[in-house]
């Protein structure tokens, strides 16, 4: 999910398609597709993605940690 505000005019909400330094596209509730030109900050962009976390664990697990986590996962299949 993305919230886009504008320098001027409502946030707007949606799933995101693609953001890069250029543009922000995303998607919002009623299926309309919206772009926005980014132009340093503005529009201020906020990208909310709740496996985020799940990422950074992944990167901060030893080897040995990935180790017993599989194992565990191997006894409960």
């Amino acid at each position: 999910m993305v919230t886009v505000t504008p320098a001027s005019g409502p946030p707007v909400e949606g799933r995101l398609v693609r953001v890069d330094d250029f543009t922000v596209t995303l998607i919002e509730e009623d299926g309309s597709r919206r772009t926005f030109t980014r132009r340093g900050a503005e529009p201020k962009v906020e990208i909310r993605d709740p496996a985020d976390a799940h990422r950074k664990l992944i990167q901060a697990l030893t080897d040995t940690d990935m180790h017993n986590v599989t194992a565990y996962l191997w006894t409960i299949k």
